[in-house]
């Protein structure tokens, strides 16, 4: 009786089931954390028509609407800087702190791409927003 209890309770508290519910549990606690932000928060990499990254973004969305979006951004070549980003409804507009009169214009389209110009320096340029 004694060894089959033993058993018993070396497959309940195996180290695999453990770390199962180690797993289970850390991964809930993200999905949480993931609730608590808004849903331009993150990295977005702002691209050309012929596919290339222009800048990448990171973007801080408070999970409360009106409050103003954190962002910097970062150029393939190492530039960066910080941005003066807006969202408002279906328009969202990215300014470069430091880079002269550079901004992005982009409205969502109803499949959910942010698709606008790049405008700066007397030209503008078709870009997309996608994530990551």
């Amino acid at each position: 009786m004694r060894l089959w209890l033993i058993a018993l309770i070396g497959l309940v508290a195996s180290p695999a089931a453990g770390q199962d519910a180690v797993g289970t549990r850390i991964a809930q606690s993200a999905a949480a954390a993931e609730r608590l932000q808004g849903p331009l928060d993150g990295t977005w990499s702002l691209i050309d028509s012929q596919g290339r990254t222009l800048f990448i973004f990171q973007i801080g969305d408070p999970p409360t609407s009106g409050e103003a979006l954190a962002c910097a951004w970062r150029a393939p070549d190492g530039a960066l800087g910080l941005g003066n980003c807006r969202w408002q409804g279906a328009r969202l507009t990215l300014k470069f702190a430091n880079a002269g009169d550079k901004r992005a214009v982009l409205h969502v389209t109803h499949s959910g791409v942010w698709r606008g110009q790049l405008l700066g320096h007397g030209s503008a340029r078709a870009v997309t927003l996608r994530r990551g």
